[in-house]
């Protein structure tokens, strides 16, 4: 994702709204203000992350500092319910903001660590940093399943699926086995690489011409005519025929004037195709190009639907915290917290949360995430 971005949802983001929530109990206390319980800048391990890139058209509009600049096209999954007078009910926790700002953002995509978490309001923080082990843990148990209830349903399935069609041109035209450039170079697969690259060709050219205006297109034309006459008396054997055709079809094109737009743009864009070697018809050119741009809509849905996107954030949250070493030791160093070990004080945000909540907490929504993974497999 070159976006960034799947680079996606998850529970990842849920279970990061569990156990990226609560303050960690070090040695036995609760150390830290309700403020630092869900900011990853208050870590143990102080590391300021670097601030997350801009994305020009995020989805729905996020809640709290995590929140991106730019306003979102695409519409919340659903209204958020009534909030509930208990601070830790799932009404309280953003949920839209939160799961939207993972999935369609798709952080963890190509990093594998997210460097933001779900922000929560002053009283859901504050009710998290006084959970216990088991308080944590029931959290998330009570919490995960409301979570993927929320992902899995339709009118977020909907939303996601739209957005990604405005976001990435991603549809879903039931073709299977299509696969990008990116994914044949990997397999050293040359000539479908070639065959990729003449195909996407044809969907620039075409996509190019649909933009120029009748004007543009004649203006244009009056020059190239004049170069394909001079061409067509002097070249010989098939370079004369060619040239004899577009002097042929490029007046006839003339004569269209600005009347008929499609037949004009169809017309120069078979020219232009020809002189690039491509199709030559008008059947057999629109007819490549539909295929072309179908196929190219079919990869982009492949790498950026729903069901894709949860499993690569989820796949990112286990590895991440099966990576934690809840022993770390910390030592204070001007008024803060930090790792011992140097590698540690490097950790993205994620692994840092679930340090701060606790192996038991991690642990419960790391099962839940490959309970989740297995049922998506």
């Amino acid at each position: 994702m070159k976006f960034r971005t799947v680079h996606g949802l998850a529970v990842a983001a849920v279970l990061c709204v569990a156990s990226v929530g609560v303050d960690a109990q070090l040695g036995g206390l609760l150390k830290k203000k309700a403020a630092e319980v869900v900011k990853p800048k208050s870590a143990p391990a102080e590391t300021k992350p670097a601030p997350a890139e801009t994305k020009p058209a995020p989805g729905p509009a996020t809640a709290g500092a995590s929140a991106p600049a730019t306003p979102a096209p695409a519409p919340a999954a659903k209204p958020e319910p009534a909030k509930s007078g208990d601070p830790l009910d799932i009404s309280n926790l953003d949920l839209t903001s939160n799961v939207n700002r993972l999935v369609q953002e798709e952080e963890p995509v190509p990093e594998g660590e997210w460097n933001q978490m779900p922000y929560f309001g002053s009283a859901t923080t504050a009710a998290l940093r006084l959970l216990d082990d088991n308080g944590r843990v029931g959290f998330i148990e009570k919490t995960g399943p409301a979570i993927k209830a929320f992902v899995q349903s339709d009118t977020f399935g909907k939303s996601h699926a739209d957005f990604i069609r405005q976001r990435f041109d991603a549809v879903d035209h039931g073709i299977k086995g299509a696969v990008g450039l990116d994914q044949l170079m990997k397999k050293k697969d040359y000539a479908g690489m070639d065959a990729f690259s003449r195909r996407q060709t044809v969907v620039n050219l075409v996509e190019n011409v649909e933009e120029q205006s009748a004007a543009d297109i004649q203006r244009t034309l009056g020059y190239e005519l004049e170069n394909w006459r001079k061409s067509a008396q002097t070249a010989t054997g098939k370079n004369k025929a060619k040239y004899e055709r577009y002097v042929r079809d490029g007046e006839a094109l003339v004569a269209f004037g600005t009347s008929d737009m499609t037949k004009l743009r169809r017309g120069y864009a078979v020219l232009k195709s020809i002189d690039l070697g491509g199709p030559d018809t008008e059947d057999s050119l629109y007819g490549m190009y539909s295929k072309a741009k179908q196929e190219k809509q079919q990869i982009a849905w492949d790498e950026h639907n729903l069901r894709s996107v949860v499993q690569q954030q989820l796949s990112a949250f286990v590895l991440v915290a099966a990576s934690v070493d809840f022993a770390a030791e910390t030592v204070m160093k001007n008024g803060k917290e930090k790792f011992v070990k140097a590698a540690y004080e490097k950790k993205g945000a994620l692994w840092k949360a679930c340090f701060r909540a606790g192996q038991p907490a991690t642990n419960a929504a790391k099962q839940f995430a490959e309970a989740w993974l297995k049922e998506l497999q």
